[in-house]
């Protein structure tokens, strides 16, 4: 999605490495990324994906790198899954099952 490097995100990468991506949603164009542990990532994008579109990737979370336009999450089986951010602060957003802040950027 971009052609700028993306350098490892070390404050996300701690927090939900390990976790399972079970379920990916949208809310208009916010991309709500959904845990096996409860927990909820909201990633604002610049828009929604186009209807038909491939559903993204899901599976265990090994690392995340981040670009002032693009976030990306290395899958422990070698993917990896990738969003563009609608701007390059304030576009992430974690809250674990009960809804308490974990991470925001």
């Amino acid at each position: 999605m971009t052609g700028a490097r993306m350098a490892r995100n070390q404050k996300l990468t701690p927090v939900i490495a390990g976790r399972t991506i079970a379920q990916i949603g949208w809310d208009g164009a916010a991309a709500l990324l959904h845990f096996d542990d409860g927990s909820v990532l909201r990633i604002h994008t610049p828009s929604a994906p186009a209807s038909g579109a491939a559903p993204l990737k899901l599976g265990k979370v090994r690392a995340v790198r981040q670009s002032a336009d693009t976030i990306a999450f290395d899958m422990a089986d070698g993917s990896s899954l990738e969003l563009p951010l609608a701007e390059a602060t304030s576009c992430v957003m974690l809250r674990d099952a009960k809804g308490t802040m974990e991470y925001a950027d």
